[in-house]
């Protein structure tokens, strides 16, 4: 390596070469930064013709590209970025809730239809069974990325199914001994298509209510001790009633777009979100009054 000078076209490439380095990450800049740009002050003052000038621009270029990726990939680590953490936390959580619940809907089901003409199949524990098992599915999509925060997390998707379950079996009881009779009276008395629209309303909105609320009841026990906790019920109870309502306005909305009709899937997503950005809260709260109630400790025993 010498120190021969440069012409001023040259000097042009060494200020490029300069500023394509700073891909690489400062500490490595700091350890081989001079050795690389000796090392092409040399390769680009021992070009005697436009091609060789060429070719190795080429493959100074591609070099720099490839290696400053890898530098920085391999510097990288998801700790060193938490927000970026809690992002992909509450996307995979979100998105993980969204493929649980349409498997269900889309394959999970058939388990039972074979049965459906069975006496089983026709009895009041076929919806219980159902329920309990999309229940369990969701609940277990939950656990896999909240175990590490709440107590007996073995046991979150087995409540999660059996109150999805009693959820379900109470909304079936007030449907059929509530509602269907309901609607025999008003197609008795032939009563106004309001009344009819109305109880429809109260079915739709009532059913996903009921679940909500004994599911979040089930799960919240499970949750890390905090004063925040308990808001984990009224949370359920609006994220499943802006779900079912946005599912509903996209139905009203885009209906005869084409022939994508399961806009289920966003309401699915936005639920799964919701729900996400609040367990995120809770267990960075959670930590917070941790460190802070550690920091107390050592100041009252000091």
């Amino acid at each position: 390596m010498t120190d021969i000078p440069l012409s001023w076209n040259k000097r042009a490439d060494l200020r490029a070469f300069r500023f394509l380095l700073k891909l690489f990450p400062e500490d490595f800049l700091e350890e081989y930064e001079y050795w690389l740009i000796q090392t092409f002050r040399d390769q680009i003052n021992d070009t005697a013709s436009r091609k060789e000038y060429f070719s190795l621009w080429v493959k100074v270029f591609l070099d720099l590209v490839k290696n400053a990726i890898l530098e920085r990939v391999n510097r990288f680590s998801i700790n060193n970025h938490p927000a970026l953490a809690d992002v992909l936390w509450i996307l995979g959580f979100s998105l993980l809730y969204v493929f649980t619940s349409q498997w269900w809907i889309s394959y999970g089901q058939r388990i039972f239809r074979p049965l459906e003409n069975t006496p089983f199949g026709q009895s009041a524990w076929s919806g219980l069974v159902s329920s309990a098992m999309m229940g369990f599915m969701i609940g277990l999509s939950q656990w896999v990325f909240i175990r590490k925060h709440i107590h007996f997390n073995w046991a979150w998707p087995f409540a999660t199914g059996i109150f999805y379950s009693i959820g379900g079996f109470l909304s079936g009881g007030i449907d059929y001994y509530i509602f269907s009779n309901l609607h025999k009276f008003e197609v008795l008395c032939k009563l106004s298509v309001y009344n009819t629209n109305f109880h429809s309303t109260v079915q739709q909105y009532l059913f996903p209510l009921i679940k909500a609320y004994f599911v979040s009841l089930s799960q919240v026990l499970f949750l890390p001790k905090s004063r925040f906790r308990w808001l984990w019920i009224p949370v359920n109870l609006i994220t499943w009633l802006s779900s079912r309502q946005l599912t509903m306005y996209l139905h009203r909305s885009f209906y005869r777009v084409g022939p994508f009709n399961n806009w289920d899937v966003f309401g699915d997503f936005a639920e799964g979100l919701i729900l996400a950005v609040f367990l995120r809260m809770l267990f960075t709260m959670v930590e917070l009054e941790g460190t802070s109630g550690e920091m107390s400790g050592e100041l009252t025993s000091a």
